[in-house]
């Protein structure tokens, strides 16, 4: 197998706004800087077949607006749409542009057009930069720094993965960075760019890999570290993503061998009369309302009620829902590899593990498009994702129980 890797600096000057959080303060314009946004691209080629991962510093990404870097990014590289995976790392204070209805209405004109150049010409030299590599994987589990946000003792995917790729030389050449949880360390009151816990634990990634690997959540819909949090600010963003990465570093690698990847694709059209939860709807529209109105409720209670009004108005609008969701299977024999296009609970995203019996198994979320919030029946009501997701209950199991009939 071959691999070869490059980040590009795709932070934005001039005037940009934030996406994430649906506060009064992401109305405004950034106020700048706090660490640079990126992409890291990694390309693998087995057998002259190339497969390639980017990772945009984002919060999320639609198809639509993606489809122009997607296409050239085939073009340059001689890919097939399939063997390309386009996904995000979440951060909740990188910058809007990259998906359709950005959270506050405020658009960061020109970012997407720069992101799409640079990460394109970036590309151009990835081939010339192939290198024979082996595959290393090193797994573990984190505890204590973050969890299911509602309820500590919920069950949630604490699998972690770094996977390097070393060359002739014994030196590092590309890598791969996988934990869950949502990119929200530093609160909605934030006006400085920052790729938030993600990016932070990537970077001290970096520094003891070598390289920086491509980095990605999974199933990470109900997942913070919102039980653990000591504070809103960027010195708690500097404890957490030192204590993960921390945890990451104590496990050790072992040999992988990897295939040229096979690829299978699931698609599915979702269409459906949105009016018979209307009363649902205002229902909870009413609750929300009534915890912004109260001057005891908490921080974090008003920041989700702010998000659920939102969200729901924007329900109500809607007579059907209609969207396509569609997933990949990447198959690397040993390691297998399945994209997701939104927010999937956690215990959703260990289904889906589970269902490649004897192989080690990454999820991607937020990849390829972004449809939001997909919430495992028995979580309805627990906490705000179950108000604004595309589904009713029951609605993405019966998904999955069609991707697992098809596998």
């Amino acid at each position: 197998m071959k691999a070869a890797t490059l980040r590009v600096c795709i932070t934005p000057s001039g005037t940009f706004y934030m996406d994430g959080y649906a506060s009064d303060e992401r109305r405004l314009p950034a106020l700048g800087v706090h660490d640079d946004a990126y992409s890291v691209l990694l390309l693998l080629e087995h057998g002259g077949v190339r497969t390639l991962f980017v990772s945009i510093d984002a919060c999320n990404i639609s198809l639509s607006r993606t489809a122009r870097m997607r296409s050239l990014l085939c073009e340059v590289l001689d890919l097939e749409d399939e063997r390309l995976v386009i996904s995000t790392i979440h951060s909740h204070s990188c910058p809007t542009g990259l998906r359709e209805g950005t959270i506050t209405g405020k658009e960061s004109y020109g970012w997407p057009e720069m992101v799409c150049g640079l990460v394109v010409q970036a590309a151009t030299g990835l081939v010339d930069r192939l290198v024979e590599v082996r595959a290393e994987l090193m797994e573990t589990r984190v505890r204590g720094w973050y969890s299911n946000r509602n309820s500590k003792d919920k069950p949630f995917d604490d699998e972690a993965f770094v996977v390097r790729f070393v060359g002739e030389d014994g030196s590092t050449v590309a890598g791969m960075l996988n934990f869950n949880c949502h990119a929200t360390v530093v609160g909605p009151k934030n006006r400085y760019l920052t790729t938030d816990v993600q990016g932070g634990v990537r970077a001290h990634i970096a520094d003891w890999l070598g390289v920086t690997p491509y980095a990605f959540t999974g199933a990470s819909g109900d997942l913070g570290n919102r039980q653990f949090r000591q504070g809103n600010d960027f010195a708690e963003l500097a404890r957490v993503s030192c204590g993960i990465a921390g945890e990451l570093m104590k496990g050790s690698f072992e040999p992988i061998e990897l295939s040229a990847p096979s690829v299978r694709v699931f698609r599915k059209d979702i269409d459906y009369d949105n009016t018979v939860h209307f009363d649902r709807y205002h229902q909870q529209l009413a609750q929300a309302q009534a915890v912004l109105d109260d001057p005891s409720a908490s921080f974090d209670a008003k920041k989700l009620a702010r998000t659920e009004v939102m969200r729901l108005g924007e329900r109500l609008e809607l007579d059907r829902i209609a969207f396509p969701m569609e997933m990949r299977i990447y198959d690397f024999s040993q390691l297998v590899i399945v994209t997701f296009p939104g927010e999937l609970g956690s215990v959703l995203g260990m289904r889906i593990k589970s269902m490649f019996p004897g192989k080690r198994v990454f999820v991607i979320g937020y990849a390829n498009d972004g449809q939001g919030y997909f919430v495992p029946a028995g979580d309805f009501g627990l906490g705000y994702e179950s108000f604004v997701t595309k589904l009713p209950a029951g609605g993405i199991e019966s998904v999955l129980d069609e991707f697992e009939d098809q596998l």
